[in-house]
């Protein structure tokens, strides 16, 4: 039996325990993510939000211990499982970014598990290690539970819709004139942000084209794959603020772009991106405020532009000229 089928296994047999097991287990040595389960969590007779949180609370627990692993057992245990690369790699990432460090393993395709022993290796503080690892994961796992009950035909309308109003439904006149303001810059100001990149750095500049329009791509291929309409097709009583026509909802163009932007930004300037990254989450609230889009709308944007802004580690020109070899040859 492979390692996959035993953690399917486990779920199959076991339900919230073994995907309790599977989710602390990947945090700091076994290779299959949680995620798979959470998507399929109606397949396996769960339910999908609490196997989001079933799995938090198991990855949390996990790095913990992969924390405590990297802490007591230090370099020598470390480089025998995942390479001297990954100790070299891990220390510069740690003290460019700290805890954004964690918090983009927690939500991206980054292996978590190497993180979680370098936190305990470099001796990144408990605290801050976990609320960047829930930050990081809990929305990650959320937004998988989503896009699980989508394919189950169960939309998770009851908790999408009460968050909804939990947020569209507090207003006042101050926000009632941010907020919109917020929304409606967003795309402004990433061309400006990408113009003045484009003077200043050019190389980084042609990273950060590419992943914007990545990001660009992924979300609005979902949006018209899903074709989920806007709050204020559906809903009634919405404080709506700015309106998106016949777009579909799921998920959120402009939270994806925000995040890929400032999570691109990290990787160039980490106090720039710790700017940026708040004024992304402040988009993703404005978008939800506004009555444009669900909460799980910009769950799900977030997610897809954190992954796609990890791509700016990705030498890109590298990748270009090899391709560029290969045609050659060809």
């Amino acid at each position: 039996m492979d390692l996959y089928s035993m953690a399917e296994y486990l779920v199959m047999h076991y339900g919230y325990i073994g995907l309790f097991i599977i989710s602390f287990t990947e945090a700091f040595i076994q290779p299959i993510p949680p995620d798979v389960f959470i998507i399929g969590a109606s397949y396996f007779g769960l339910n999908p939000i609490i196997s989001a949180i079933v799995a938090t609370i198991g990855t949390t627990l996990g790095g913990l211990f992969g924390y405590f692993l990297g802490d007591k057992l230090g370099h020598p245990i470390f480089v025998k499982l995942f390479g001297e690369r990954y100790l070299h790699k891990g220390e510069e990432f740690f003290n460019k970014y700290g805890v954004f460090g964690v918090f983009i393993a927690g939500i991206s395709p980054l292996p978590y598990k190497v993180i979680a022993w370098l936190s305990g290796i470099f001796e990144m503080h408990k605290l801050w290690f976990t609320i960047g690892t829930i930050v990081g994961r809990f929305p990650r796992f959320l937004t998988v539970a989503y896009f699980g009950g989508i394919l189950g035909n169960n939309k998770l309308n009851d908790i999408n819709i009460w968050l909804f109003y939990l947020i569209n439904s507090h207003y006042n006149q101050i926000l009632d004139i941010i907020m919109p303001i917020i929304s409606k810059i967003t795309y402004p100001l990433i061309a400006i942000v990408s113009i003045i990149l484009f003077l200043k750095n050019r190389k980084f500049w042609v990273k950060l084209i590419f992943i914007l329009f990545l990001a660009f791509v992924i979300a609005y291929s979902l949006k018209y794959l899903i074709h989920e309409p806007r709050p204020y097709f559906v809903l009634d009583n919405i404080h709506l603020l700015c309106y998106e026509g016949n777009e579909p909802s799921f998920p959120s163009g402009h939270t994806t772009l925000a995040f890929a932007l400032s999570t691109a930004l990290l990787f160039y300037s980490r106090k720039i991106g710790a700017i940026f990254l708040i004024w992304a989450i402040l988009v993703a609230y404005s978008r939800v405020y506004v009555g444009v889009h669900y909460p799980f709308d910009v769950f799900a944007g977030a997610v897809i532009g954190i992954a796609c802004g990890y791509l700016t580690t990705v030498d890109i020109y590298k990748i270009m000229n090899k391709c560029k070899k290969h045609t050659k040859d060809y």
